[in-house]
């Protein structure tokens, strides 16, 4: 079954809609610079009234590793979203904060798509270890995954062999920017990315976002079948408010796509 995360969550009216929907998960975020950011006091008084079965996502732009383990904490999420310019020594210090020694922290990174959007040939600047998707065994220390490179017949290579999972857990892709760090509206180009979906749905979960909506979700899980799916501007009557009925009609077109298939 696709994950479904509605993202950009501001209010509890909106939260019982998407969950009485059918999504897997909401998104809160920290970043102050958003027109969907909410205080952590908001996010906490919303959060406590959802069934246990939905996950928490706290999205966080180049914060302090303290201000993000003091959020969770506070607010009670499940899962953190990085979606700055956030260092794999940034995340891997992260996950030690949240880890209690009894389960593995959740941590999703996102990444701009145009990171992947690269002509045939060319080199995509993008290594796994690098970003914290896998780490060496004891015994490939200092050792890397070679960089990946697209052949002009399409073919891609990646070699894993000797590594383990990273401290992230997924990788969102999305059509943000440096300037505008998600909600944009926009979708990339799923067809161009396309050869990569299945190298990160390889080594870790793939969501999709960006530009989704109602009328177009089943085109992008068709080409890249991703194993979630994030959507906030696309549901929405206005930034930090969500149309019950584009709500609804996100996760109906999402799961007739896995009945058809």
């Amino acid at each position: 079954m696709t994950w479904i995360k509605i993202c950009g969550i501001t209010n509890l009216e909106d939260a019982q809609i998407a969950t009485d929907a059918g999504a897997n998960a909401l998104g809160f975020v920290f970043y102050p610079k958003s027109p969907r950011h909410v205080t952590a006091e908001t996010a906490r008084s919303i959060v406590v009234k959802l069934p246990e079965t939905v996950e928490t996502i706290g999205v966080f732009v180049n914060a302090t590793v303290d201000s993000v383990r003091d959020t969770v904490q506070q607010v009670g999420l499940t899962t953190v979203q990085l979606s700055g310019d956030e260092s794999v020594e940034f995340s891997r210090a992260l996950f030690q904060e949240l880890g209690d020694g009894t389960r593995r922290p959740t941590i999703f990174r996102t990444w701009p798509a145009k990171v992947f959007d690269v002509p045939a040939g060319q080199s995509v600047g993008w290594d796994p270890v690098g970003v914290g998707l896998v780490e060496p065994d004891e015994a490939y220390k200092g050792k890397r995954v070679h960089k990946i490179h697209v052949a002009k017949n399409g073919d891609l290579f990646l070699e894993t062999h000797g590594f383990r999972p990273g401290v992230i857990s997924g990788v969102l892709l999305d059509s943000s920017s440096a300037e505008k760090r998600g909600g944009t509206g926009e979708a990339f180009d799923w067809e161009r990315v396309q050869p990569w979906a299945g190298i990160i749905n390889s080594i870790s979960k793939l969501i999709v976002a960006g530009g989704l909506r109602p009328g177009n979700v089943q085109e992008a899980i068709h080409l890249l079948h991703p194993w979630g799916v994030d959507v906030s501007s696309g549901v929405e009557r206005e930034p930090g408010k969500k149309d019950p009925r584009r709500v609804r009609a996100f996760v109906l077109a999402v799961r007739a796509m896995e009945e058809a298939s």
